[in-house]
This record gives structure tokens, C-alpha cells and sequence, in this order.
């Protein structure tokens, strides 16, 4: 484990950045990394053509160098090379961040995938689990069951990555009772600016574990995380309503209905999702019987005005059966993830929408979204509330900033065909701006998660982590002072 005064010395490796084009040294690079035995995908070769294919095509950028790690070693070497030469590092786990993170985010960054470090090792107690950061979620949730039934809290999307998900956020299926994955972080293993390893848990560089569940991918490179692992239920009820709002008022008063029962009445056991789109479905899953499921959703349907609903009601789902459902394909991925969509996004995480902001977002819908031919959508889910596993963890207790937000949401933004128009990002934004407008004196939060490529530096800063980036700033320049670990929207950036 390093000490702070290693630290603070190694970090003077990295000299200040020049305004040369990182890309003119990728023969240094080459160089080192060649030196070091460190992996490597050539540029221009088929391997690198693959892997710095987005998963938003709409954000392409050209890394300096390609590191393909086997090895912690790897790891270690890969960032002193970045560190000697004045090249940005950054971590690739998934590879499905919104805005391409995991490529830099700008061109002429020194990328690790970290693809081979996805290993799922359940302990012999069964009570925790060692995961690599390279693992994709839906290889993570086939591995642990068959390691005596055992799950984790993890998000829906089987494609992504254990890495970005569990640094940031981490929302799923049983969340509201279990938490987000970063909750679950019982420790995890971080290779820093000046390549030392430590390890970073609520004992052992606390700081530094404290910044990890929330900002992680400005401190370092995590290989592997320790898990706290459960016995998944297997009496699941798995269910989607679809229907359509007649009008903004009909739409306004579902809102409103489910964000009162989502902060007061709704219980652990049942995690929801609104998606809105020209046509509207409302869907999740129940850990419990299909009466006691009925009990709840009865009057819930009824007081949102859709109680007509069309519905498609499965009981005493098995936990596998209620994850691949929500995966729309099967859960073990592919060895090479070749998945990609043409969008733009953005995020709300609000405590509270108050009844202007209601109408407000009501309003647009029916003025300007409804009659838009993309295929656009407004995934809303129910995040927090009294009942949230989420919003029972301290405010302060992790980066993370959101304890306090009832709903999580993602406006999205795609084109099926060509390329998309940066002045269709209008749409998104004077959506966002319609509910803000009605809001005057309030700050929303952002999910780093649903990256907005449309927002600045200090805005992401403001809303990605609100009044926990002076902290993170602080613990930015104890242990990333040189910005080894850098990112147009990342602390420090």
C-alpha cells in the first residue's frame, strides 16, 4: 500500500500537459508500452478498428494508444507510460458509456480495456464475491448464480460493464431494496496515478473509497472489486401495462400520482419504470406472490388513470428468468461486444417535481414530443422515497449524489438511419429547460451515468455530484494532482 508521501512523489512523473497534439506521440508510447510487455491492440489493425467503435455513434474519438492489460503489472505499466509522456489515461470497462468516456471523451488519450479482467470469484461463505472490472453484467449475473444461487445489485443492460456502472451508479431490478452497486462496494483494488495498487475500503484509504462509489474514474484504474453478495428471490412477478396519455393533463396527473406513491407508499419489494415514447408502458418486477402484487398495482393503476391498461402479468419468475426479460436477449455476452446506437441524451435526478415542473414537462410532451417522428424516449425510474434502499444510505455517506432524488431520468434521443443532427439536440435541451424554467432557484442532479455531451465543464461538475465536487475537487489533487486520469466532464476537468 502506498504511503501519501509515495504518492505525492510518483505523481511528479506526469509533467504539465503542452499544447501539442497528444496524438504526435504515439510512437513514445508505442515505445513504452512495447518495453513493458504491456498488451497492445496496433493501430489501423482489426482488433483497434473494433474496439474504438462507440457504442454511441455519435461520439467517435482516436486514442493515442490501445492497452489490452492481462495483468495488474499491465495496468501499472500502462499508466507510468501515459504518466512519463504526458499522455491522458483512461480506463475502458463496457465500453458503453453515453459519451464514450471509456474512449477518452476526446481524441489522443492512452486507453486500458480492461476486458480481460473479468473474472467472478463467489467467497466460500457465499456472502461476498470478487469481480473484475471488465466483466459485462449479464456474464456477472450467469456467473454468480452458478456459484450457489448468489447475485448482486446491478443494473438491466447486459452489455455494460461492471467498471463505469459500479463507479457511478448502478440502478436495476432490485435496487429499491438492495441498493445501487456502488452500495454494495465492500472494497476494491485501485492502481493509481503513479502506478502503485492499494486498496481503497472503508478501512484502507477511506478518502479514496469514499470518492471511488460516485467519481471513480478520476481516481484511478480499479482491476477488481469486492462485492457484498444475497440469495436472489425466486418468486418474481414480471410486468408491463402499456397505454397511451390522451392528453398533457392525463399525463400530468399519472406523474403526479406516481411520484406521491413512489416517495410514501411504495414498498421495497417492488421496483418500477414509466417509459414514454409515442407509445407509454408501464413495467418492472415484484419479489413476492401475484396476490400480494395485485394488492399494490390495483389501486396504483386505477388512481394514474390507466387501470384499462393492456397488461402482460408473469408470476413466480425465477431470478435468471425475471433478469433475461429485462434484457431483451441472452444475458452471456458475446467475446466481442458489437452493439451501437446513434443518440443523444440527457438526465434529471430530482428530489421533487413540484406541480409546475409537472405541467411543464407534461406540456412539452404534448407540444413537442409526441409529434416527433425519432425514436425518442423518456425512461423515468422510481428511484428513492421512503421505501428506497437508495435513499435510506446518509447523504454524504458516498460521492454519490442522489439520495435524495424520487425519480431517475433519462431522456433519450436516437436516429435508426445516418448520422445524427447536432440541431436536433434542441429537442432534449428545451425539454430540460421547460422543467428547470418552472423550477427557478432549483438545481437538479444529473446521472454521469446517462452522459449529456452537451453540458460544459462546470455544469457537469454542478450536476453530476451538486454539493459533493469541492470534496472531490480536494481529493483530486491529493491523488491525481497531475490529471493522469482525465475527462472532458470528469472532477478536475
Amino acid at each position: 500500500m502506498a504511503s501519501l508521501g509515495l504518492l505525492v512523489a510518483g505523481l511528479g512523473l506526469f509533467a504539465a500537459n503542452t499544447n501539442a497534439n497528444p496524438l504526435d506521440k504515439r510512437a513514445a508510447i508505442d515505445t513504452c508500452l512495447s518495453s513493458a510487455k504491456v498488451p497492445v491492440y496496433t493501430s489501423g489493425s482489426a482488433d483497434w478498428n473494433q474496439a474504438i467503435k462507440p457504442f454511441n455513434n455519435r461520439v467517435t474519438f482516436t486514442p493515442v494508444a490501445y492497452a489490452v492489460p492481462a495483468t495488474v503489472k499491465n495496468v501499472q505499466d500502462a499508466v507510468q507510460c501515459g504518466a512519463q509522456n504526458s499522455v491522458t489515461v483512461t480506463a475502458k470497462s463496457g465500453g458503453h458509456s453515453y459519451g464514450s468516456h471509456g474512449l477518452g471523451g476526446e481524441n489522443g488519450h492512452l486507453i486500458v480495456d480492461m476486458k480481460n479482467f473479468n473474472s467472478v470469484t463467489v467467497a466460500s461463505d457465499g456472502n461476498s464475491a470478487t469481480i473484475g472490472t471488465g466483466g459485462r453484467l449479464g456474464d456477472v449475473a450467469t456467473a454468480l448464480y452458478s456459484q450457489g444461487k448468489k447475485a448482486i445489485s446491478h443494473g438491466t443492460c447486459p452489455g455494460v460493464g461492471v467498471g463505469g456502472l459500479s463507479l457511478h451508479g448502478g440502478y436495476g431490478l432490485i435496487s429499491r431494496s438492495k441498493g445501487l452497486t456502488l452500495d454494495n462496494i465492500l472494497s476494491a483494488e485501485v492502481v493509481l496515478a503513479n502506478s502503485t495498487v492499494v486498496t481503497a475500503s472503508p478501512t484502507d484509504n477511506p478518502d479514496l473509497f469514499w470518492a471511488l462509489r460516485g467519481a471513480g474514474a478520476a481516481f484511478g484504474i480499479v482491476t477488481n472489486f469486492k462485492f457484498k453478495t444475497f440469495t436472489p428471490p425466486e418468486n418474481n412477478v414480471f410486468f408491463s401495462y402499456n397505454f397511451n396519455f390522451g392528453s398533457a393533463s392525463q399525463m400530468a396527473t399519472a406523474l403526479t400520482v406516481l411520484q406521491n406513491f413512489t416517495r410514501f407508499q411504495q414498498p421495497p419489494e417492488l421496483n418500477l419504470r414509466l417509459f414514454i415514447a409515442p407509445g407509454t408502458n408501464l413495467a418492472g418486477v415484484y419479489n413476492g406472490d401475484r396476490s400480494s402484487f395485485d394488492k399494490i398495482m390495483t389501486p396504483l393503476l386505477s388512481q394514474m388513470g390507466i387501470s384499462g391498461a393492456m397488461g402482460q402479468v408473469t408470476a413466480g419468475a425465477g431470478w435468471i428468468s425475471t433478469l433475461s426479460n429485462f434484457a431483451y436477449g441472452p444475458l452471456q455476452q458475446a467475446k466481442v461486444y458489437d452493439t451501437h446506437e446513434t443518440f443523444f441524451s440527457k438526465s434529471l435526478m430530482p428530489d421533487w417535481l413540484d406541480p409546475p415542473a409537472i405541467t411543464a414537462l407534461s406540456n412539452y410532451w404534448a407540444a413537442n414530443a409526441r409529434g416527433n417522428s425519432r425514436a425518442w424516449y423518456l425512461l423515468i425510474d422510481c428511484h428513492g422515497g421512503n421505501s428506497s434502499a437508495i435513499s435510506k444510505v446518509g447523504a454524504d455517506d458516498t460521492a454519490y449524489a442522489h439520495r435524495n432524488a424520487t425519480f431517475k431520468m433519462q431522456f433519450y434521443d436516437r436516429t435508426y438511419f445516418g448520422n445524427y443532427d447536432n440541431s436536433w439536440m434542441s429537442f432534449l435541451n428545451g425539454w430540460i429547460k421547460a422543467i428547470s424554467d418552472a423550477s427557478p432557484g432549483k438545481t437538479y442532479g444529473m446521472y454521469i451515468n446517462y452522459a449529456d455531451t452537451s453540458l460544459s465543464k462546470d455544469d457537469a461538475h454542478t450536476h453530476y455530484w451538486l454539493g459533493h465536487y469541492t470534496k472531490l475537487a480536494q481529493l483530486k489533487g491529493v491523488y491525481d494532482p497531475k490529471k493522469v486520469f482525465e475527462g472532458p466532464q470528469l472532477v478536475g476537468s
